[in-house]
């Protein structure tokens, strides 16, 4: 092996100095802003499901009406990977509060995957961070693609995309099943989760999804009334002249007490209730059919797995799919319990993995 010469030596020396001095000013720097403002550190995985970092999220996310943004310091560096439906609920939010311009101060993450996807999503200017070029993006990032509107009526790069669903599939049932479910998911956001008319922006939905040869992702998210402030009423309608053994059976209580039930129950009950508030034939039949979906993925030689989240104020659903054909219904807490801080609105998210 050739030996290194002291000319050499000498180069690695100074070389090795000067990133010595160039790291501690960047250190320096970083040490000093978060000093002097609230840092919020985040984990490995940016994510609503887990209450640790929940909570994180909705701190920075309420700074926004609080007007404390400029309070706090995001550190990313330790974070390799972001939820999907955490991401779409972050774009809504931070959407909602852009006439203020926030920008925070932040540490970019040391991962690839999470810098792209906050360029991806936009998100990168309002948390102060560096652009990632295009030629660095990796293909599970470039795989996303979000769309938002204010109406029923689907953007026309949108209807192109859910093409790509029907595509994927021999038999035409799986992808009719989620495009309805989409489409029922965005008419429900519409005509019962905003209240508020005069303000278009409150009126929006935002949807994100992927489509590759593994598995398809669809997110949905709104940012008006929440399920668990809805279900009793739909519930209380659902039961009207029923017997009262019935409501005792299904319900596990008397209707007096719905309101005692925790968000996560309430969600489930109203999930798996086919109807609505205005009881209007056909409504909720999109969800029932996704939902039919995972009961009998093993219908579907096409499909390894569906799973179906929802996240709605304190509370959380999910319902996936088992290889022998059952499904699995949980709530991210034990015994459907909520968590301690509340989102605002509801995003629901649905997983497809193929065969």
């Amino acid at each position: 092996m050739k030996k290194t010469t002291s000319e050499q030596k000498d180069r690695l020396k100074k070389l090795n100095i000067k990133m010595r001095k160039s790291h501690s000013k960047e250190d320096r720097t970083i040490r000093l802003i978060s000093h002097s403002k609230k840092r919020i550190e985040f984990n490995k995985k940016l994510s609503l499901f887990h209450s640790n970092e929940r909570t994180k999220i909705l701190k920075v996310l309420s700074s926004l009406p609080q007007n404390t943004y400029n309070q706090l310091y995001l550190d990313f560096r330790k974070l390799e990977l972001i939820e999907p439906l955490t991401a779409l609920h972050l774009v809504h939010v931070l959407n909602k509060y852009k006439y203020i311009d926030a920008k925070f101060k932040s540490r970019h993450s040391q991962s690839i995957v999470p810098r792209a996807v906050f360029t991806l999503l936009g998100l990168d200017k309002v948390f102060g961070l560096s652009k990632i070029r295009k030629n660095k993006h990796i293909e599970i990032v470039d795989n996303w693609h979000m769309f938002s509107g204010n109406n029923c009526d689907l953007p026309e790069d949108m209807q192109n995309h859910m093409l790509m669903i029907y595509q994927k599939f021999d038999d035409q049932t799986i992808p009719f099943k989620l495009v309805t479910a989409i489409n029922e998911a965005i008419n429900n956001v519409i005509q019962h989760a905003y209240t508020d008319s005069s303000n278009i922006d409150f009126q929006k939905w935002y949807a994100l999804t992927r489509i590759d040869e593994k598995c398809i992702v669809v997110v949905v998210s709104d940012l008006g009334v929440t399920i668990p402030e809805t279900a009793p009423l739909s519930i209380l309608e659902f039961f009207q002249g029923k017997a009262n053994k019935a409501k005792e059976v299904i319900l596990g209580a008397n209707l007096a007490s719905l309101k005692d039930h925790s968000d996560s129950k309430l969600i489930q009950l109203a999930t798996n209730l086919d109807t609505t508030r205005t009881k209007e034939k056909g409504r909720g039949k999109g969800f029932n059919d996704i939902l039919d979906l995972v009961r009998r993925t093993d219908e579907f030689p096409e499909i390894e797995q569906v799973h179906t989240s929802v996240l709605s104020k304190s509370g959380s659903y999910l319902l996936q799919s088992n290889s022998d054909g059952s499904a699995k219904e949980v709530s991210l807490n034990k015994n459907f319990d909520d968590f301690e801080s509340k989102i605002e609105g509801t995003v629901i998210s649905w997983v497809i993995r193929l065969v």
